[in-house]
């Protein structure tokens, strides 16, 4: 049942978001990935400042995320050595499980959505991001290379 619910929370959101921008181009990135870690290291590695310049070049040379990880807080997309490229806000947060952050680009919504969740003896992180249009394709290559240095890192 709890696996019903959240696939239609998933589809809730998607019909939302895509609404919002009301662009039949636009696409939502969604994938996952199964870690041998726990939640709290999985949590760990994407929100300790330690680990923001590894996870930050799989998009792009020089970039890193810069945020205190609290519901509220500004969660600032940068390039170094200090340029920020965009910031969002932390809308919903639930400590090991679940992070969203909010971007609104002048009326043009955008959301990354990251999820853990345990799984017998493993975790599943899942990212839900965009949306996205022309450089969809790239998205998702990007957003799975994301994922595969969670998990190597995670892994440790």
């Amino acid at each position: 049942m709890k696996s019903l619910a959240k696939k239609l929370v998933l589809l809730l959101t998607i019909v939302s978001c895509n609404s919002i921008n009301n662009s039949k181009e636009s696409k939502m990135v969604l994938n996952s990935i199964e870690i041998h870690a726990t939640p709290a290291k999985i949590w760990d590695i994407i929100t300790n400042k330690s680990y923001t310049k590894e996870l930050g070049n799989v998009f792009d040379k020089n970039a890193f995320i810069e945020s205190d990880w609290e519901l509220g807080s500004k969660v600032h997309f940068k390039y170094e050595p200090n340029k920020t490229v965009s910031t969002g806000i932390i809308g919903k947060l639930v400590k090991n499980k679940m992070i969203q952050i909010d971007y609104d680009f002048s009326g043009f919504k955008y959301v990354e959505k990251y999820t853990i969740e345990t799984k017998n003896s493993t975790s599943k992180l899942s990212i839900y991001a965009g949306p996205y249009t022309s450089d969809f394709e790239a998205q998702k290559t990007v957003w799975l290379n994301w994922l595969l240095k969670v998990k190597e890192l995670s892994e440790k």
